[in-house]
């Protein structure tokens, strides 16, 4: 953003939340981790652990069933506002996930959101 200044391109940020798409589901993210795990050696899946893996995705479905957002509209709405206003604002935050998560990161130094 700030680099771009000096070639007198303003750059809005569009923070949002978590939204699942309808094209993107559950099952493909699955088999995307379960093809990853058995690429692994056998001694970097003895470390982990099959236990690990089915409660990673366990984690993941309850994340994505609790979190989720299917509404995208309001990602929309910010993009609209920063393509067509007469002063578009540096940052958007679209979601409460956005709100509620990114706001303190978006914020922090890199060194600390990076370890976060």
């Amino acid at each position: 953003r700030i680099e771009m200044r000096h070639f007198g391109v303003k750059v809005s940020i569009v923070e949002h939340g978590f939204f699942k798409a309808e094209e993107v589901n559950s099952d493909i993210i699955e088999k995307y981790l379960f093809k990853l795990w058995n690429r692994l050696t056998p001694e970097i899946r003895d470390s982990y652990g099959e236990k690990y893996l089915v409660e990673y995705i366990k984690a993941q479905r309850s994340s994505v069933k609790r979190l989720c957002d299917y509404d995208i509209s309001n990602v929309i709405k910010c993009m609209e506002h920063a393509l067509i206003a007469k002063y578009p604002r540096t940052r958007y935050r679209a979601g409460w996930h956005a709100k509620f998560f990114w706001l303190f990161l978006s914020y922090a130094p890199s060194c600390l959101s990076d370890m976060l």
